[in-house]
């Protein structure tokens, strides 16, 4: 029998947080073993109905079955046809997909990066895409550069590098992890922007605070098995796979001021690629 444990703590939580995917749904009681809506006139059934399912499809993988009408009705209580609506709305908004004599699904949309936005904000990316983001600054430290990170930044081995790890959110979903480098004799008092990243870009922060004017980046993206330690961040399981992406970003000078590393949910994102063809100069 299918059951929607509303006491279960939602594995997004937040770190340092105590909100979870399910606070504010105290509409709801438990009672003999099943979930009841509240009969209330300001918020209608199957939208209850609707905001309960939402926490299950948030913890919930990609293809995973929804429970039946008949297993929806008799756990909460309530008709078919207010099953029907709220599992309607999930279709329209693209949170379930329906297959005709299979039954509804839990259909989990992927985050896109889009090279053409390789110079904007992520934040304002995801806006752009009718998407809420947000950011958590899990560490700001300065370290004695790793000789990968001196080879990518053209710096001198074991050099002061500051580095900052953040985990990004989309519609309350971890979907990346990002580590960045930067030299640490070019930032001088970085240390006090660490509030300003959880609001602000970090190249808003490098070109707008430091001067430094972000003109190219070389990436590379590959698929690999998700390390344990961001797994876990990403709510994910150790050996998933992930899309791993490293990046350096240059001035006009061509002075290297990040090397970032990032991990994005392998089940939530997507890199788009506009390809062209190069201009030849014409033969005389």
């Amino acid at each position: 029998m299918f059951g929607i444990e509303l006491s279960r703590i939602s594995p997004y939580t937040r770190p340092n947080s105590t909100k979870t995917q399910g606070e504010g749904l105290d509409l709801m009681k438990i009672e003999n073993g099943q979930s009841l809506l509240e009969k209330r006139k300001d918020i209608p059934l199957y939208k209850q109905l609707k905001a309960a399912l939402m926490v299950w499809i948030q913890e919930s993988e990609n293809g995973t079955p929804l429970p039946t009408e008949e297993e929806l009705c008799h756990q909460f209580g309530v008709s078919r046809q207010t099953v029907r609506q709220a599992v309607l709305e999930l279709v329209d908004e693209d949170f379930v997909s329906r297959r005709p004599g299979q039954g509804s699904f839990v259909k989990r949309k992927k985050i896109s990066r889009d090279t053409r936005w390789a110079l904007e904000d992520f934040n304002r990316e995801m806006r752009f895409h009718g998407l809420d983001p947000e950011t958590i600054v899990l560490s700001l430290t300065i370290e004695q550069s790793l000789d990968f990170v001196s080879r990518r930044l053209g710096i001198a081995k074991q050099e002061e590098v500051i580095v900052i790890r953040r985990q990004r959110f989309v519609d309350g979903w971890p979907v990346v992890i990002q580590q960045s480098y930067l030299p640490a004799r070019l930032f001088s008092g970085f240390e006090s922007k660490k509030k300003d990243l959880e609001s602000r870009s970090l190249h808003s922060i490098i070109e707008l605070d430091y001067k430094y004017e972000l003109q190219s980046a070389e990436r590379t993206v590959e698929a690999i098995p998700a390390p344990s330690r961001e797994a876990e961040l990403l709510k994910i399981a150790p050996g998933s796979p992930v899309l791993y992406s490293t990046s350096v970003w240059k001035t006009h000078e061509d002075v290297c001021v990040e090397f970032v590393l990032e991990w994005y949910r392998g089940d939530r994102s997507q890199f788009n690629i506009q390809l062209g063809r190069r201009k030849e100069s014409s033969e005389k």
